[in-house]
């Protein structure tokens, strides 16, 4: 799960989480930002291999 508060996320117990710098009602980046947004997929991606309990952070 894409998260942009990870403070709510950690409470509600979800298994996996990708915590983003982004504006609210913006996950994956701004509009058109298809270098961002790949780059949100494929960390996203990554993250479904891991256990459950991992939190990560977006990294640039």
């Amino acid at each position: 799960m894409i998260t942009l508060l990870p403070e709510v996320t950690e409470k509600v117990g979800v298994p996996r989480t990708l915590h983003v710098p982004f504006k609210l009602g913006r996950p994956c980046g701004e509009p058109f930002d298809f270098e961002t947004r790949k780059k949100v997929i494929n960390q996203l991606l990554e993250l479904a291999a891991k256990p459950a309990g991992t939190r990560m952070e977006y990294i640039e």
